[in-house]
């Protein structure tokens, strides 16, 4: 009896002290935003993937169709002056096709024979003219356009401080409604971060959003102009709250 009364005596006193010790060191305030920038980009570069697709009875006649019509757009593409090792094309493949109706369905109709080209263009201004010129000579597929920056890397990190800056000055017009100021972050976390191209419909919500515009284009649109490459980032910082 006498151990279990020293032992709550000894429990009450710890309790006691635990109170004190957190009156005198009350936890710290806090306030946490959100930041996202993003920085619009004319690309350096396009890659368009061109498709050749050939269809014959016979399967040699079949792949030799498709030979030729490579050997025509590989020859078309050199002509605009695109240099032959940023042409790359995958390996020839060939299907065979059969016939839909019931009484022929497990005969051969014919061949398919697929191959693509995947081109780099350095110079984004002969784009149209490459398409024109890969359709006209050889390719009857056009499988993907693909605008690139080379220097994504610079963008990236300049899309990053932007985000960084609008979560700080979110946080600061927040504390000055409460008659509190923004300390010290404690911490800062890197949300998504990427690129689109093409159209991108841009989210006003109550993160703090800003935009550059860094070529041609309407940095207040909430459209990514055609060809534009919208590089993205985000940031979440929780600052300390001072009176």
């Amino acid at each position: 009896m006498r151990t279990c009364l020293i032992a709550l005596v000894a429990m009450i006193a710890w309790m006691g002290w635990m109170t004190t010790a957190q009156a005198a060191d009350p936890q710290p305030r806090t306030i946490s935003t959100s930041g996202t920038a993003i920085v619009y980009v004319t690309p350096d570069q396009v890659v368009v993937t061109f498709g050749i697709e050939t269809f014959d009875a016979d399967m040699d006649k079949a792949t030799s169709a498709n030979n030729s019509a490579a050997a025509k757009l590989v020859a078309a593409i050199k002509g605009l002056g695109v240099e032959e090792k940023y042409v790359q094309t995958d390996r020839l493949e060939v299907q065979i096709a059969y016939h839909f109706a019931e009484e022929q369905r497990n005969k051969i109709a014919g061949y398919y024979a697929r191959r693509s080209y995947s081109v780099k263009l350095k110079d984004v201004k002969l784009f149209n003219k490459l398409i024109e010129t890969g359709l006209k000579n050889g390719a009857n597929q056009l499988h993907g356009v693909d605008f690139q920056t080379t220097e994504i890397r610079k963008y990236r990190d300049q899309a990053r401080q932007m985000a960084i800056k609008a979560a700080k000055e979110k946080a600061v017009a927040l504390a000055n409604e409460l008659d509190c100021k923004v300390g010290k972050p404690l911490t800062i976390t890197e949300g998504s971060a990427g690129y689109s191209i093409g159209n991108l419909n841009v989210s006003r919500n109550v993160v703090q959003s800003v935009a550059q515009a860094t070529a041609e284009g309407d940095a207040n649109s909430d459209t990514l102009p055609l060809g534009q490459i919208a590089v993205q980032a985000s940031v979440n910082v929780t600052f300390d709250l001072n009176d």
